[in-house]
């Protein structure tokens, strides 16, 4: 019974040791303190930033202005007052990337940017097969 409340106090003990809050730089200085034990001396490192010398590249990278990509502009639909561009329907007044729908007509759409007016059309469908109609 004696052996089994020492387990238990010992645990209790080592539980709150470990639980409490240490720093070791305080019980190294301890240590010190006792004579018996120093800190093992570091040697002077050079600490190499890898960065360095990449910061010239980034500010120039900072410094040029890249001018947008111009955007592929493809109808695939065109019903009523809406056009099916890129993938989203769109109508007069309604913008895309730089441009704005001006007007919406049956083989295209009209737009305008930078006080141009262009006439984007719909594309053709291209056929697998040419049909020929002969009269019989």
């Amino acid at each position: 019974m004696r052996n089994c409340m020492a387990i238990v106090i010992s645990v209790l003990y080592t539980t709150l040791l470990a639980a409490a809050p240490v720093d070791v730089a305080s019980i190294a200085k301890k240590f010190e303190k006792l004579g018996e034990w120093q800190l093992p001396q570091t040697p002077d490192y050079t600490i190499y930033d890898p960065f360095r010398r990449a910061e010239p590249l980034i500010r120039q990278a900072k410094a040029v202005k890249r001018k947008p990509k111009p955007i592929t502009l493809r109808i695939t639909a065109i019903m009523n007052d809406r056009a099916f561009v890129n993938g989203r329907w769109v109508r007069s007044g309604d913008r895309i990337g730089e441009y704005k729908v001006v007007g919406i007509r049956s083989r295209g759409i009209v737009l305008k940017a930078h006080n141009r007016t262009l006439f984007l059309p719909m594309r053709e469908k291209k056929r697998l097969l040419k049909v020929k109609e002969s009269e019989q």
